[in-house]
């Protein structure tokens, strides 16, 4: 044959050597993210569950989340370093949830977070407020301590993740005066506080949802993202208002799940938008926790506490900003971070 009749088959006939190893490497890929995930999350989690039950698996998860997260905001080392604390955060929450000691406690590590923006801790110090808002409720002491113990180690294998994926050791956060700290202490203690007080006094079975956005807002704040204040505020609207019309077609169960589903797929591919995700994962959010025909209960309920405590940051950071500027103008010469470098 000669050359001619070769000029139309690519390759001369010879299979592409390119396309087999392509394909291969794209399989490989998605068998490495399974691996990761199931050596990440599925192994401990299921460990967890075998020592020390469903209790000791929500323990470990939510440590594993608070390590890899903390990580990133602090760095490995200072992540270490507050995994015992992240612990003992995540017992308290667990044996006073949610009654008025949970509002104390969330009311006191507020206070502390917030003074981690005077030597630059305040970004990982967050995760102790995340610890104790969403712990698990447990009915004794005991299982309190189990808790603890578990989401200790759970954040000690999130920090070994993290370091293996090349986190660094020490993130250095911004810092600020020392009169300006204080007040970023006080008021951002009485915010936490105050959005654990609404739903307790209120009765609401899920109370976490108010300090919630106050903790995920401050984190945005201090990664420099504050326009996802407003994001979050119109997304959380709009989820509501779009589970109304699910609430007045009141499909069955198995069709609320499916859409809840779908939304929650579609919000993850809608990071760019985060108003757009935000809504998506609220509509998706309402229709998963929402009972059998109580989608509109369930939509007024975590729209209410979502804004109202969206509603409090604002007035705390009003009054951080008011107080602050005042503070910096006296003390024109604020502490500022200077990157990453170690303790």
């Amino acid at each position: 044959m000669g050359e001619a009749e070769h000029g139309d088959v690519p390759n001369g006939g010879k299979p592409d050597a390119a396309a087999g190893p392509a394909k291969q490497s794209g399989a490989r890929r998605w068998l490495h993210i399974l691996g990761a995930v199931v050596v990440a999350i599925v192994l401990p989690v299921a460990v967890a569950g075998i020592v020390a039950g469903q209790l000791g698996a929500r323990a470990v998860f939510l440590g594993l989340l608070l390590g890899v997260v903390g990580a990133k905001l602090g760095g490995t080392r200072r992540m270490l370093y507050l995994a015992p604390a992240a612990g003992v955060a995540v017992g308290l929450g667990s044996f006073t949830a949610y009654d008025w000691w949970w509002v104390a406690l969330l009311a006191v590590i507020g206070v502390v977070v917030g003074a981690g923006i005077g030597f630059g801790w305040l970004p990982p110090l967050l995760t102790l407020a995340l610890a104790a808002t969403f712990a698990a409720p447990t009915p004794s002491g005991t299982d309190a301590l189990i808790s603890s113990i578990m989401a200790a180690l759970g954040v000690g294998y999130g920090i070994v993740i993290a370091h293996r994926f090349g986190t660094a050791a020490v993130v250095e956060g911004d810092r600020l005066p020392v009169g300006v700290a204080a007040v970023v202490a006080l008021v951002f203690g009485a915010a936490l506080g105050a959005g654990a007080a609404l739903g307790v006094a209120l009765g609401w079975t899920e109370p976490y949802w108010v300090p919630e956005p106050i903790i995920i807002l401050a984190l945005y704040i201090v990664t420099g993202k504050r326009d996802r204040i407003r994001g979050k505020t119109i997304g959380t609207a709009a989820g509501a208002a779009a589970a109304l019309p699910v609430a007045i077609l009141a499909p069955s169960v198995w069709v609320t799940s499916a859409i809840a589903t779908a939304a929650f797929i579609a919000a993850l591919t809608q990071a760019d938008k985060y108003w757009l995700m935000y809504g998506l994962y609220t509509f998706a959010l309402v229709l998963a926790l929402a009972s059998p025909g109580q989608v509109a209960v369930e939509a007024e309920h975590r729209s209410f506490e979502i804004l109202a405590g969206i509603a409090i940051l604002v007035i705390g950071l009003a009054v951080v900003h008011a107080i602050g500027d005042r503070l910096l103008r006296q003390s024109p010469q604020p502490e500022l971070a200077t990157g990453n470098h170690s303790i």
